[in-house]
C-alpha cells in the first residue's frame, strides 16, 4: 500500500496508492486552516467561471495532486504547470455529461452518509477552499467536514461518483482498492489541515455491464483514523508540492514525468 511503500520509493513515482474539520465555526478560527468563499466575500454565490479558473492557477488543489505527482490520467505534471503559468486554458468539463451527473450527486451522497454514521456530524462549507497558512498554495475544497460527536475530532468526507465502462476500468477498485488519482485528493486534506485526523471516501460506483445491464454499489474507504497512518505518505508528498510550486513561482518548466506502464 501506498503507506508502507512511500518512505522507500526512490523511483520516479510511487508505486501504487491506497488509503474520510471541527465544526465550521472551529475552522474558520482555527490558526492553522482557513476556509474562505471562492467569491472572496464580494457577496455573490460563487465566482463566474472565469474567476474561478484564475483561481485554480494560486495554488495546488486536491485534484492537481495526482498530476504534480504524474499519477494522473487525465494530465501531465507539465501540463498543469501550463495551467497554473496562464499558457494553457484548462479544459472545460462543466457541461459533460457525466461531471454533471457527479455534481448533482454530491448532497445526496453527503446526506446519505451523515444517516450512515450517526456518530458523526457532517457539515458543508458551499464554495469554501481551505488553504494552509504557511504553504498557502496547498488548497482543498472539501466536500465534507466531519466531527466525530464523542471527541470532537477533526475529519473530512471525499464523494466520488464513477462511471466504470471496462474491465479494465474497474480494476482500479477490486478488492478494496482505490485509484491511485482519487488517495491522492484524499492526502491533501491532511496536508492542508494539520488538524485533520481522519478521513473517508465514500464512492458511488456505476458499473456497465457487457450485457447493457447497470450495476450500482456505494462504497465507503476510511482512509484513515489517525493522522500517523498517513504520515510517511505527507511527508513524501508535502516536498513534491513545494518543488512544483517553486517552478511555477520561477516560471521554470518541469522535467516531465512520464507514466509507469
Amino acid at each position: 500500500m501506498f503507506g508502507t511503500n512511500l518512505a522507500e520509493d526512490k523511483k520516479r513515482h510511487l508505486d501504487e496508492l491506497k488509503r474520510d474539520v471541527s465544526v465550521t465555526m472551529l475552522l474558520h478560527s482555527s490558526k492553522d486552516i482557513q476556509i474562505i468563499p471562492k467569491n472572496n466575500g464580494k457577496g455573490n454565490n460563487e465566482m463566474n467561471r472565469e474567476q474561478w479558473l484564475q483561481a485554480r492557477t494560486k495554488g495546488i488543489g486536491s485534484s492537481d495532486v495526482a498530476a504534480v505527482l504524474g499519477l494522473s490520467p487525465y494530465k501531465t505534471n507539465v501540463e498543469l504547470w501550463e495551467e497554473k503559468m496562464g499558457l494553457r486554458k484548462p479544459k472545460d468539463i462543466s457541461d459533460v455529461e457525466y461531471v454533471q451527473n457527479g455534481t448533482n450527486s454530491e448532497d445526496p451522497l453527503r446526506k446519505l452518509f451523515a444517516v450512515d454514521y450517526p456518530d458523526l456530524e457532517v457539515r458543508h462549507v458551499e464554495n469554501g477552499i481551505m488553504i494552509h497558512p504557511k504553504h498557502d498554495f496547498i488548497r482543498c475544497s472539501p466536500d465534507g467536514i466531519l466531527v466525530e460527536k464523542e471527541t470532537g475530532r477533526l475529519g473530512f468526507l471525499e464523494i466520488k461518483r464513477c462511471e466504470i465502462a471496462s474491465g479494465q476500468a474497474y480494476l482500479k477498485w477490486k478488492d478494496g482498492a482505490i485509484p491511485d488519482y482519487y488517495y491522492t485528493q484524499t492526502l491533501q486534506y491532511f496536508l492542508a489541515n494539520p488538524k485533520i485526523q481522519f478521513g473517508y471516501l465514500r464512492a458511488y460506483l456505476i458499473r456497465h455491464m457487457a450485457d447493457g445491464s447497470i450495476f450500482r454499489e456505494i462504497r465507503d474507504y476510511k482512509i484513515a483514523d489517525t493522522r500517523e497512518e498517513v504520515e510517511e505518505d505527507l511527508k513524501y508528498l508535502l516536498p513534491k508540492e513545494i518543488e512544483f510550486w517553486e517552478c511555477v513561482k520561477q516560471r521554470r518548466r518541469p522535467a516531465l514525468i512520464l507514466p509507469i506502464i
